[in-house]
């Protein structure tokens, strides 16, 4: 019984943690559910639903919960401390996706590091960068009407889907990219339930589509899966940055007060470190 509660507790918790922190900048939610342990099994459930339909269901329901309570509370609190303690708050998570590639680099322990396994990680890094410089906008899907919209709004949610499940790559970003974040942000305003329905029907499907072949590819291929997944999420990193690292700096300051900054970032990193340090030590709970 207390085994069993504490599985429970555990999945609410990292569903809790996966879902508040989708709202900082280079923290999507695939990556923290990679650095909390919880990834393959979240993919697996997906990518074999009908073969254990009580159980997968059972174990979406509860990460769920706990992603949507995430979302719904400290995810605010997260944007609030991020839009008045920007440098502090984007440091702490900087040392939170720092702090997991430690258990990453376990998963390809399989297999001893070769030339090839540089490949795979400069590969899944160039990938990351490469669509965070794609400028806002650059491809504009949003056109169209009646059964040209609606495809659009298909192949939206697919590529949606994509960024969801791939570590590293902000789905805010992808909808920007795609010329969809201010459409979408009007959807959700306005409740345009059809609008949001076949987005969210779209990338549903969208994700089945892609969790099979990359659940294939993780245990057919692991040492090089998860190579290209380091990649992925120190690649990642660039866009807290970007993104509020940098805009958070002043262009003049005292010699003390850089003194100041740099001990409060430091201790902010090493606090991120040690806390997803510590959420991963329940990897296989």
């Amino acid at each position: 019984m207390k085994s069993k509660l504490k599985e429970n507790l555990t999945i609410l918790i990292k569903g809790f943690t996966i879902g508040s922190s989708m709202s900082v900048p280079g923290v999507s939610g695939s990556t923290m559910a990679i650095l909390l342990g919880i990834y393959d099994k979240l993919i697996s459930s997906i990518s074999n639903f009908l073969k254990d339909i009580k159980g997968n269901m059972l174990f979406l329901i509860k990460f769920c919960i706990g992603a949507g309570a995430g979302i719904g509370s400290l995810s605010f609190l997260i944007k609030w401390m991020l839009e008045k303690f920007p440098l502090p708050v984007s440091v702490f998570f900087l040392g939170a996706v720092v702090g997991g590639i430690p258990a990453l680099y376990k998963k390809t322990k399989g297999s001893a590091l070769r030339v090839s396994s540089a490949a795979y990680f400069i590969l899944g890094f160039a990938i990351v960068i490469s669509i965070g410089f794609i400028p806002a906008g650059s491809i504009n899907i949003s056109f169209g009407s009646g059964i040209t919209h609606y495809l659009m709004l298909l192949l939206t949610g697919i590529i949606i889907a994509l960024a969801l499940v791939l570590p590293g790559i902000s789905t805010s970003h992808m909808l920007l990219v795609l010329g969809m974040y201010d459409t979408m942000l009007k959807a959700i305003t306005e409740f345009d339930v059809v609008y949001i329905g076949i987005l969210g029907v779209a990338t549903l499907i969208g994700v089945f589509l892609i969790t099979k072949p990359l659940e294939w590819t993780m245990n057919k291929f692991p040492h090089q899966t998860y190579c290209m997944i380091i990649g992925f999420v120190i690649g990642s990193t660039m866009e807290i940055f970007q993104d509020k690292i940098l805009p958070a700096l002043p262009e003049r300051a005292t010699f003390f007060w850089w003194i100041g900054l740099a001990v409060m970032s430091v201790a902010a990193f090493i606090l991120g470190f040690m806390a997803i340090k510590a959420l991963s030590r329940f990897q296989n709970d």
